[in-house]
């Protein structure tokens, strides 16, 4: 009985359904209705959100932000791009906010 009992919390604590819930992932959606309101707690999400995903950004992703932009530029920007897209407000907001910082803030 107590091999069964180990085999079955193995088995059960090991599932890799449990590890990943879509329900837990924020769309784009979320995402523009958050950074739209005008709340302190909501402002500084959307500050923080779209800086790490600033922060996670490389070369290659072809986001070029300018010299002297600012946080609030980059929210501000994310957010109308999001808003104005179905297509972004449908995706992961991870993916939606870098993809709209590429299409605000493109590389030449």
């Amino acid at each position: 009985m107590r091999r069964f009992q180990l085999f079955l919390a193995a088995t059960l604590f090991s599932c890799p359904a449990w590890a990943f819930d879509p329900g837990m992932q924020m769309r784009g959606a979320n995402f523009s209705d958050a950074c739209t309101r005008a709340t302190e707690s909501w402002i500084s999400f959307c500050n923080g959100y779209v800086q790490a995903t600033v922060d996670s950004l490389s070369v290659g992703d072809g986001v070029c932000i300018p010299n002297g932009a600012t946080r609030t530029d980059l929210v501000t920007a994310v957010e109308r791009t999001i808003t104005a897209s179905s297509q972004l407000k449908s995706i992961n907001s991870f993916e939606a906010v870098r993809l709209a910082m590429r299409q605000a803030f493109p590389c030449p």
